[in-house]
């Protein structure tokens, strides 16, 4: 049975932060669709009136009431304890296309309301002890709260899709992303992870809902969209911090170098943390291992400019290994923080580089988190941004066919309202006209210094539909 309480389990360090990757593999396969190689849109022609007010697909300032959303959400687990029963059902009707009768008898009526109304509560406080425990702190909630606004919020939004109530699956994909941006406010690497995963569902739904008839052109809507469905550099200093906040004996501060019981204490604090819990190490192994990691670490020291040879062969081998540990996380970590802030190209070069770095430590210790992983972490995040604009591509195409008699330009630069370029890459979207006055191809472009195997794509084969 598939079980939204399989990952109730407290966050651990190794699992989360040394394998990034196999945690974007996880998300990725829990997702309702994997994206697909080529995406079949049949659309129909649709103006961008300059003087409407465009649907919202987050909600307005002026429409978020004070509370506390997280609340709400979390409610939703322990008051809808009969969701859980069916969700093989609901999990496998959740990918079924638009207009299959099976998706009609699905009865998810009842958790939406309150799902609604999480959505437009102006904060989200999850109430995780990050600042006491580090990352040793419950996450299993959040990742129920992301199964339930991917499943049955998608159901209900197929259903009013069907149904042909745009507004109500407007209204619907809107609760998703504002939801998503509410766990997204968790200062974890984790969740803005999820809280993606669960804005790359309400992009699927959204390709359905611009292919109803009817459907009023996205256009405005969709470039009001934050890139992000977090806060970038809150979570990349939380980041940053949390081996240091997940260590109990570092609350105090850093020790004295002579301090020997201190930094014993925090290395042993980190194998705790750090350690396969069903084959730990002996504590005879454990000291083993900071024997021969002590010299190099003291190397390290030296060699960054913290202390004199002098001063570092005088430390115990605790106290140099960890505190090279340290040092070597939070210099990594100030310079993730400043390529992030670099345009989108620059950072993929930066990070490519911190991958080098992290793996090119000198320690047998696993020096978490820096594993082969910020440049998947910064195309996984920027997914969202190149499907939204890829999206308003889409639509600015449905407002050319709409002036056109219902056919498409043979190039974007026809276009009466631009493509954006792609956020990540720079570069054009690339279109292909079939030479049909109906029907293109469009798609992501390769973004420079990326292997293919690490590209996420999607394609649009659009067909316009006659008005």
């Amino acid at each position: 049975m598939i079980s939204p309480f399989r990952s109730q389990q407290r966050h651990s360090l190794a699992a989360s932060c040394v394998a990034v990757s196999v945690l974007l593999l996880a998300i990725s396969s829990e997702a309702i669709a994997d994206d697909p190689v080529e995406i079949v849109l049949a659309l129909h022609p649709a103006r961008i009136d300059p003087f409407a007010a465009p649907p919202r697909l987050l909600p307005a300032d002026p429409d978020l009431k004070p509370g506390n959303a997280a609340v709400v959400l979390n409610g939703l687990m322990a008051e809808r304890q009969g969701y859980w029963s069916v969700w093989d059902t609901i999990y496998d009707d959740a990918r079924l296309t638009v207009g299959d009768p099976r998706i009609a008898a699905t009865d998810v009526a009842g958790i939406i309301p309150d799902m609604i109304r999480a959505g437009l509560i102006r904060d989200a406080d999850w109430n995780h002890p990050v600042r006491e425990d580090g990352a040793n702190v419950y996450l299993g909630d959040m990742q129920m709260v992301r199964g339930l606004l991917e499943r049955p919020l998608t159901i209900w939004i197929k259903q009013k899709l069907a149904e042909h109530d745009l507004a109500a699956a407007t209204e619907g994909i809107r609760t998703q992303l504002a939801c998503a941006r509410h766990m997204g406010n968790a200062p974890f690497f984790i969740t803005p992870m999820q809280a993606h995963a669960v804005g790359t569902v309400a992009i699927d739904n959204l390709e359905y809902l611009v292919a109803q008839p009817g459907c009023p052109n996205l256009r405005w809507s969709l470039s009001v969209l934050p890139p992000l469905l977090f806060d970038g550099p809150s979570m990349l200093e939380w980041h940053t911090r949390l081996l240091e906040l997940s260590l109990p004996r570092l609350k105090l501060g850093i020790p004295h170098d002579s301090d020997l019981e201190a930094w014993q204490q925090i290395a042993s604090d980190y194998f705790d943390l750090i350690e396969d819990s069903k084959n730990p190490l002996t504590p005879e192994q454990r000291a083993d291992l900071i024997l021969r990691c002590a010299p190099l670490a003291r190397e390290r020291l030296v060699r960054r400019g913290l202390l004199s040879a002098d001063a570092a062969m005088v430390l115990s081998p605790d106290a140099a290994v960890m505190r090279a540990i340290l040092d070597h996380h939070a210099d990594i970590g100030r310079q993730m923080r400043l390529a992030w802030a670099l345009p989108s190209s620059e950072a993929i070069g930066q990070l490519a580089k911190l991958d080098g770095l992290a793996g090119a430590w000198d320690l047998e210790l696993d020096s978490w988190p820096l594993a082969n992983g910020f440049v998947k972490d910064f195309l996984f995040f920027n997914h969202f941004s190149r499907c939204t604009a890829m999206l308003e591509t889409v639509e600015s195409l449905r407002h050319h066919a709409a002036t056109h008699d219902g056919e498409l330009p043979a190039a974007l630069a026809n276009l009466e309202y631009a493509a954006p370029r792609d956020p990540v890459s720079g570069l054009p979207f690339i279109y292909v006209w079939d030479e049909s006055p109906s029907t293109a191809t469009l798609s992501m472009p390769d973004i420079p210094g990326v292997p293919d195997d690490a590209q996420q794509r999607r394609t649009y084969k659009i067909e316009m539909v006659s008005p």
